[in-house]
């Protein structure tokens, strides 16, 4: 049972890699107008779980929402991030996001055709939250360049650590995802 299991596991990973692409860089007006819904929230519950025909793996996280910014995805909602371990197996993808229970963080959130969330970009899209250890403000961990990527006059400056004046860059970069690309 044990070298089937192994056998499935490498035919997974050729069958992974083999579709494998470049993973773009996403700005934040890339990543907002990308995804369905930009949220901050807290992560609550996790689980692991199999697909439906059992060749994938995927780590299924609860998040209450704190509060939306774009889009909206219920009260409570899931995210399936490929990777995990179950009877025996585990799966791991290069860059997919890992929750912590109690994490809270800025999420965005795309869904696919069969209604399941994932963060937008992999870790690309998910922007951590922690308390300032001086002032006890919540802050964000890490930054994105402001703008887009795929925009030659895109703006080059960071997004800011503070978590105000991050919330009003998302909804300014929400703003512009909602114009249409005429006016833009």
């Amino acid at each position: 049972m044990k070298k089937i299991a192994t056998l499935v596991l490498v035919l997974l990973i050729g069958r992974l890699s083999a579709g494998a692409t470049t993973l773009v860089r996403l700005d934040l007006d890339d990543l907002t107008g990308e995804s369905s819904a930009v949220v901050y929230g807290k992560v609550v519950a996790s689980r692991v779980e199999w697909n439906h025909s059992r060749t994938l793996i995927y780590t299924v996280y609860t998040v209450l929402p704190v509060e939306y910014f774009k889009g909206r995805l219920g009260p409570v909602f899931e995210l399936y991030e490929p990777g995990g371990a179950l009877d025996g197996l585990q799966m791991s993808v290069a860059g997919v996001p890992a929750f912590e229970m109690g994490q809270e963080a800025v999420l965005f959130v795309w869904t696919d055709p069969q209604g399941q969330h994932q963060v937008t970009g992999f870790e690309q899209g998910v922007f951590p939250l922690r308390a300032d250890p001086q002032t006890g403000l919540k802050m964000v961990e890490r930054v994105a360049r402001l703008g887009s990527a795929r925009v030659a006059s895109a703006v080059a400056s960071p997004t800011s650590r503070l978590l105000p004046q991050f919330f009003d860059q998302i909804r300014s970069s929400a703003a512009k995802a909602r114009r249409p690309e005429a006016t833009q």
